[in-house]
Protein backbone atom coordinates (compact mmCIF):
# COMPACT_ATOMS: atom_id res chain seq x y z
CA UNK A 1 0.00 0.00 0.00
CA UNK A 2 1.16 3.28 -0.70
CA UNK A 3 -0.18 6.93 0.54
CA UNK A 4 -0.27 10.21 -1.44
CA UNK A 5 3.50 11.11 -1.26
CA UNK A 6 4.47 7.80 -3.13
CA UNK A 7 5.91 6.18 -0.05
CA UNK A 8 4.87 2.97 1.36
CA UNK A 9 2.20 3.28 3.89
CA UNK A 10 1.76 1.48 6.87
CA UNK A 11 -0.52 -1.54 6.88
CA UNK A 12 -3.45 -1.75 9.65
CA UNK A 13 -2.49 -4.55 11.02
CA UNK A 14 1.00 -6.08 10.37
CA UNK A 15 1.71 -9.22 11.72
CA UNK A 16 5.74 -10.46 11.76
CA UNK A 17 7.94 -13.98 12.07
CA UNK A 18 4.90 -14.74 14.79
CA UNK A 19 5.39 -17.95 16.90
CA UNK A 20 3.20 -19.67 19.20
CA UNK A 21 4.67 -22.99 20.82
CA UNK A 22 3.62 -24.89 23.64
CA UNK A 23 5.44 -26.81 26.28
CA UNK A 24 4.53 -30.86 26.50
CA UNK A 25 5.59 -31.77 29.59
CA UNK A 26 6.02 -35.42 31.02
CA UNK A 27 7.64 -37.24 33.95
CA UNK A 28 7.68 -36.91 37.64
CA UNK A 29 8.57 -33.03 37.80
CA UNK A 30 6.70 -32.23 35.04
CA UNK A 31 9.89 -30.83 32.63
CA UNK A 32 9.24 -29.92 29.22
CA UNK A 33 9.88 -32.97 26.80
CA UNK A 34 8.96 -31.34 23.75
CA UNK A 35 7.08 -28.37 21.93
CA UNK A 36 4.07 -28.31 20.18
CA UNK A 37 5.17 -25.46 16.95
CA UNK A 38 1.46 -24.35 16.79
CA UNK A 39 2.32 -21.34 14.89
CA UNK A 40 5.98 -20.72 13.49
CA UNK A 41 7.30 -17.98 11.72
CA UNK A 42 4.10 -16.51 9.98
CA UNK A 43 4.06 -13.00 8.57
CA UNK A 44 1.12 -10.77 6.51
CA UNK A 45 -0.53 -7.71 6.99
CA UNK A 46 -4.27 -6.34 6.64
CA UNK A 47 -5.03 -2.96 5.28
CA UNK A 48 -8.37 -0.68 6.40
CA UNK A 49 -11.93 -2.14 5.95
CA UNK A 50 -9.95 -5.61 4.59
CA UNK A 51 -11.00 -8.80 5.19
CA UNK A 52 -8.37 -11.21 5.39
CA UNK A 53 -9.27 -14.48 5.00
CA UNK A 54 -6.88 -17.52 7.15
CA UNK A 55 -7.65 -20.64 5.94
CA UNK A 56 -6.24 -24.28 6.21
CA UNK A 57 -7.19 -27.98 7.89
CA UNK A 58 -8.00 -28.28 10.89
CA UNK A 59 -4.93 -28.02 13.52
CA UNK A 60 -2.99 -25.94 10.97
CA UNK A 61 -2.65 -22.88 13.47
CA UNK A 62 -5.52 -20.46 12.27
CA UNK A 63 -7.20 -19.83 15.49
CA UNK A 64 -3.65 -19.37 17.61
CA UNK A 65 -2.83 -16.91 15.57
CA UNK A 66 -5.89 -15.12 16.17
CA UNK A 67 -5.61 -15.69 19.54
CA UNK A 68 -1.68 -14.68 20.08
CA UNK A 69 -2.32 -11.73 17.71
CA UNK A 70 -5.12 -10.24 19.97
CA UNK A 71 -2.72 -11.02 23.15
CA UNK A 72 -5.18 -13.74 24.47
CA UNK A 73 -2.06 -15.80 23.96
CA UNK A 74 1.26 -15.07 25.05
CA UNK A 75 3.71 -15.15 22.11
CA UNK A 76 6.95 -17.18 21.48
CA UNK A 77 8.30 -14.55 19.39
CA UNK A 78 7.82 -11.84 16.57
CA UNK A 79 5.97 -8.76 16.53
CA UNK A 80 2.34 -7.13 15.32
CA UNK A 81 1.35 -4.15 15.08
CA UNK A 82 -1.89 -2.81 15.01
CA UNK A 83 -2.10 0.84 14.07
CA UNK A 84 0.92 1.92 14.02
CA UNK A 85 1.10 0.08 17.77
CA UNK A 86 3.10 -2.61 18.92
CA UNK A 87 0.80 -4.90 20.47
CA UNK A 88 3.25 -7.34 22.51
CA UNK A 89 5.25 -4.76 24.41
CA UNK A 90 2.07 -2.31 25.10
CA UNK A 91 1.69 -1.76 29.50
CA UNK A 92 -1.28 -2.62 30.86
CA UNK A 93 -3.26 0.55 30.04
CA UNK A 94 -2.08 1.05 26.65
CA UNK A 95 -3.08 -2.61 26.31
CA UNK A 96 -6.71 -2.01 27.66
CA UNK A 97 -7.36 1.12 25.86
CA UNK A 98 -6.02 -0.87 22.42
CA UNK A 99 -8.92 -3.55 23.44
CA UNK A 100 -11.60 -0.95 22.61
CA UNK A 101 -10.75 -1.41 18.75
CA UNK A 102 -9.72 -4.83 18.58
CA UNK A 103 -12.71 -7.87 19.15
CA UNK A 104 -13.21 -10.97 18.70
CA UNK A 105 -16.21 -13.12 18.00
CA UNK A 106 -15.76 -16.56 19.12
CA UNK A 107 -16.85 -20.00 17.07
CA UNK A 108 -19.18 -21.31 19.43
CA UNK A 109 -22.36 -19.37 20.22
CA UNK A 110 -23.35 -21.16 23.17
CA UNK A 111 -20.34 -21.27 25.00
CA UNK A 112 -18.76 -17.66 24.48
CA UNK A 113 -21.99 -16.34 26.22
CA UNK A 114 -22.05 -16.64 30.07
CA UNK A 115 -25.29 -18.71 30.85
CA UNK A 116 -25.93 -17.19 34.45
CA UNK A 117 -25.88 -13.25 32.70
CA UNK A 118 -28.53 -11.96 30.99
CA UNK A 119 -27.98 -10.87 27.02
CA UNK A 120 -28.33 -6.78 28.36
CA UNK A 121 -25.77 -7.43 31.28
CA UNK A 122 -23.24 -9.61 28.73
CA UNK A 123 -23.13 -7.16 25.84
CA UNK A 124 -23.21 -3.98 28.12
CA UNK A 125 -20.33 -5.30 30.14
CA UNK A 126 -17.38 -3.82 27.90
CA UNK A 127 -19.52 -0.51 28.37
CA UNK A 128 -18.92 -0.59 32.33
CA UNK A 129 -15.76 -1.99 32.39
CA UNK A 130 -14.50 0.88 30.33
CA UNK A 131 -16.92 3.31 32.09
CA UNK A 132 -18.31 4.36 29.19
CA UNK A 133 -21.84 4.18 29.64
CA UNK A 134 -23.92 3.92 32.76
CA UNK A 135 -27.67 3.64 33.67
CA UNK A 136 -30.23 4.66 31.24
CA UNK A 137 -27.65 5.61 28.51
CA UNK A 138 -25.81 2.14 28.84
CA UNK A 139 -29.49 0.36 28.23
CA UNK A 140 -30.30 2.64 25.40
CA UNK A 141 -27.04 1.84 23.88
CA UNK A 142 -27.36 -2.65 24.80
CA UNK A 143 -30.76 -1.80 23.15
CA UNK A 144 -29.37 -0.11 19.73
CA UNK A 145 -26.67 -2.62 19.51
CA UNK A 146 -29.16 -5.80 19.62
CA UNK A 147 -31.52 -3.88 16.90
CA UNK A 148 -28.07 -3.39 14.95
CA UNK A 149 -27.47 -7.18 14.84
CA UNK A 150 -31.26 -7.68 13.92
CA UNK A 151 -32.86 -8.73 17.43
CA UNK A 152 -35.54 -7.14 19.76
CA UNK A 153 -33.94 -4.69 22.31
CA UNK A 154 -36.19 -6.01 23.85
CA UNK A 155 -34.25 -9.19 24.59
CA UNK A 156 -32.03 -7.80 26.76
CA UNK A 157 -33.80 -9.19 29.45
CA UNK A 158 -33.57 -12.55 28.21
CA UNK A 159 -30.73 -15.26 29.15
CA UNK A 160 -28.42 -17.10 26.55
CA UNK A 161 -30.37 -20.51 26.91
CA UNK A 162 -33.53 -18.95 25.04
CA UNK A 163 -31.74 -18.25 22.09
CA UNK A 164 -31.59 -20.10 19.18
CA UNK A 165 -27.66 -20.56 18.00
CA UNK A 166 -28.21 -18.01 15.66
CA UNK A 167 -29.38 -15.29 17.20
CA UNK A 168 -26.43 -16.43 20.06
CA UNK A 169 -24.01 -15.27 17.42
CA UNK A 170 -25.82 -12.57 16.43
CA UNK A 171 -25.25 -11.83 20.94
CA UNK A 172 -22.12 -12.46 20.30
CA UNK A 173 -21.70 -9.66 17.61
CA UNK A 174 -23.15 -7.26 19.31
CA UNK A 175 -21.18 -7.63 22.39
CA UNK A 176 -18.07 -7.13 20.11
CA UNK A 177 -19.17 -4.09 18.61
CA UNK A 178 -19.84 -2.44 21.84
CA UNK A 179 -16.86 -0.79 22.16
CA UNK A 180 -17.04 0.31 18.56
CA UNK A 181 -13.95 -1.50 17.27
CA UNK A 182 -12.02 -0.90 13.67
CA UNK A 183 -10.88 -4.43 13.62
CA UNK A 184 -12.82 -7.97 14.55
CA UNK A 185 -11.05 -11.29 14.33
CA UNK A 186 -13.89 -13.59 13.06
CA UNK A 187 -12.69 -17.49 14.79
CA UNK A 188 -14.74 -19.63 12.51
CA UNK A 189 -17.76 -17.03 13.41
CA UNK A 190 -20.63 -19.49 11.37
CA UNK A 191 -19.00 -22.79 11.15
CA UNK A 192 -21.26 -24.12 13.98
CA UNK A 193 -24.36 -22.98 12.61
CA UNK A 194 -27.13 -24.54 10.31
CA UNK A 195 -26.57 -23.59 6.66
CA UNK A 196 -29.49 -21.36 6.14
CA UNK A 197 -28.33 -19.35 9.31
CA UNK A 198 -24.72 -18.96 8.19
CA UNK A 199 -25.79 -17.20 5.13
CA UNK A 200 -27.62 -14.60 7.30
CA UNK A 201 -24.88 -14.04 9.98
CA UNK A 202 -22.24 -13.68 6.66
CA UNK A 203 -24.77 -11.16 5.22
CA UNK A 204 -24.91 -9.42 8.54
CA UNK A 205 -21.16 -9.44 8.94
CA UNK A 206 -20.64 -7.73 5.70
CA UNK A 207 -23.16 -5.13 6.08
CA UNK A 208 -21.49 -4.25 9.34
CA UNK A 209 -18.13 -4.53 7.57
CA UNK A 210 -19.41 -1.60 5.02
CA UNK A 211 -21.13 0.71 7.27
CA UNK A 212 -18.86 0.65 10.06
CA UNK A 213 -15.88 0.67 8.02
CA UNK A 214 -14.02 -2.53 9.75
CA UNK A 215 -11.38 -4.49 9.09
CA UNK A 216 -11.47 -8.58 9.59
CA UNK A 217 -9.39 -11.54 9.92
CA UNK A 218 -11.93 -13.92 8.93
CA UNK A 219 -10.68 -17.27 10.42
CA UNK A 220 -12.48 -20.14 8.16
CA UNK A 221 -12.04 -23.39 6.76
CA UNK A 222 -14.73 -22.98 4.32
CA UNK A 223 -13.20 -21.58 1.18
CA UNK A 224 -16.79 -20.96 -0.46
CA UNK A 225 -17.08 -18.65 1.99
CA UNK A 226 -14.03 -17.21 1.35
CA UNK A 227 -14.48 -16.61 -1.98
CA UNK A 228 -17.30 -14.61 -0.97
CA UNK A 229 -16.04 -11.88 1.80
CA UNK A 230 -12.19 -12.27 1.32
CA UNK A 231 -10.41 -9.39 -0.10
CA UNK A 232 -6.66 -11.11 0.21
CA UNK A 233 -6.11 -14.83 1.93
CA UNK A 234 -3.53 -16.76 3.52
CA UNK A 235 -3.07 -20.77 3.51
CA UNK A 236 -1.71 -22.37 6.32
CA UNK A 237 -0.05 -25.82 6.48
CA UNK A 238 1.08 -27.13 9.44
CA UNK A 239 1.89 -23.62 11.76
CA UNK A 240 3.57 -21.98 8.32
CA UNK A 241 1.85 -19.97 5.60
CA UNK A 242 2.77 -21.69 2.67
CA UNK A 243 0.65 -18.51 0.69
CA UNK A 244 -1.20 -15.25 0.51
CA UNK A 245 -2.32 -13.75 -2.50
CA UNK A 246 -5.82 -11.91 -3.01
CA UNK A 247 -8.88 -14.04 -3.19
CA UNK A 248 -9.39 -13.39 -6.95
CA UNK A 249 -6.19 -13.98 -7.68
CA UNK A 250 -5.70 -17.24 -5.79
CA UNK A 251 -9.04 -18.82 -6.77
CA UNK A 252 -7.83 -18.18 -10.07
CA UNK A 253 -4.69 -19.40 -10.26
CA UNK A 254 -3.20 -21.50 -7.09
CA UNK A 255 0.56 -21.85 -6.69
CA UNK A 256 1.27 -23.90 -3.90
CA UNK A 257 0.38 -27.76 -4.11
CA UNK A 258 -1.48 -27.20 -0.95
CA UNK A 259 -3.76 -24.89 -1.94
CA UNK A 260 -3.96 -26.35 -5.39
CA UNK A 261 -5.68 -29.31 -3.39
CA UNK A 262 -7.56 -27.33 -1.11
CA UNK A 263 -9.45 -25.58 -4.13
CA UNK A 264 -9.77 -29.24 -5.57
CA UNK A 265 -11.10 -30.72 -2.87
CA UNK A 266 -13.74 -27.80 -2.67
CA UNK A 267 -17.22 -28.67 -3.22
CA UNK A 268 -18.90 -26.91 -6.64
CA UNK A 269 -22.66 -26.82 -5.63
CA UNK A 270 -23.97 -27.34 -9.17
CA UNK A 271 -24.39 -30.89 -10.00
CA UNK A 272 -23.25 -30.54 -13.52
CA UNK A 273 -20.05 -29.73 -12.58
CA UNK A 274 -18.17 -32.37 -12.36
CA UNK A 275 -16.07 -33.27 -9.07
CA UNK A 276 -12.62 -33.01 -9.10
CA UNK A 277 -10.99 -34.02 -6.13
CA UNK A 278 -7.36 -33.93 -5.33
CA UNK A 279 -6.71 -36.65 -2.97
CA UNK A 280 -3.59 -35.97 -0.58
CA UNK A 281 -1.62 -38.77 0.29
CA UNK A 282 -0.27 -40.01 3.24
CA UNK A 283 -1.76 -38.03 7.06
CA UNK A 284 -1.28 -34.59 8.27
CA UNK A 285 2.00 -34.91 10.35
CA UNK A 286 1.93 -34.39 13.95
CA UNK A 287 2.95 -30.41 15.53
CA UNK A 288 5.25 -32.71 17.85
CA UNK A 289 7.56 -33.95 15.18
CA UNK A 290 7.07 -31.69 12.12
CA UNK A 291 9.30 -32.92 8.70
CA UNK A 292 12.00 -31.64 8.02
CA UNK A 293 12.07 -28.68 4.89
CA UNK A 294 8.78 -28.02 3.57
CA UNK A 295 6.13 -29.47 6.06
CA UNK A 296 4.33 -30.20 3.14
CA UNK A 297 6.54 -32.42 1.19
CA UNK A 298 5.54 -36.03 2.42
CA UNK A 299 2.39 -35.63 0.82
CA UNK A 300 3.65 -33.39 -2.12
CA UNK A 301 3.43 -35.54 -5.75
CA UNK A 302 5.48 -32.67 -7.01
CA UNK A 303 8.42 -32.63 -4.08
CA UNK A 304 12.03 -31.95 -5.19
CA UNK A 305 14.83 -33.52 -3.36
CA UNK A 306 15.54 -30.83 -1.63
CA UNK A 307 12.28 -30.02 -0.07
CA UNK A 308 12.92 -32.41 2.57
CA UNK A 309 15.81 -30.74 3.79
CA UNK A 310 15.24 -26.78 2.85
CA UNK A 311 12.72 -24.53 4.54
CA UNK A 312 11.53 -22.31 1.94
CA UNK A 313 10.93 -19.11 2.19
CA UNK A 314 7.90 -16.93 1.47
CA UNK A 315 8.80 -14.65 -1.93
CA UNK A 316 6.91 -12.61 -3.87
CA UNK A 317 5.51 -14.05 -7.46
CA UNK A 318 3.99 -11.13 -9.35
CA UNK A 319 1.28 -9.40 -8.04
CA UNK A 320 1.47 -6.95 -4.69
CA UNK A 321 1.41 -9.24 -1.78
CA UNK A 322 1.03 -12.79 -3.39
CA UNK A 323 3.93 -14.95 -1.70
CA UNK A 324 4.29 -18.47 -2.24
CA UNK A 325 6.84 -20.74 0.09
CA UNK A 326 7.71 -23.32 -2.85
CA UNK A 327 10.96 -24.66 -4.39
CA UNK A 328 8.70 -25.44 -7.61
CA UNK A 329 9.02 -21.65 -7.97
CA UNK A 330 12.78 -20.58 -7.66
CA UNK A 331 13.58 -17.31 -6.17
CA UNK A 332 14.47 -14.89 -8.70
Amino acid sequence: MSDDGGQTARAFVEVRHLCKHFPVRGGFFSRVAAWVRAVDDVSFEIGRREVFALVGESGCGKTTVGRTLLRLLTPSAGEVFFDGQPVFSLDRKALRALRRRMQVIFQDPYSSLNPRMTVGTIIGEPLRVHGIARGAELDARVGELLERVGLSASYRRRYPHEFSGGQRQRIGIARALALGPDFIVCDEAISALDVSIQAQILNLLQDLQRDLGLAYLFITHDLNVVRHVADHVGVMYLGRLVETASAQELFREPLHPYTQALLAANPVPDPAVPMRAQVLGGEVPSPLAPPSGCHFHPRCSRALPHCCTDVPRMVPRGEQRRLTACHLYPES
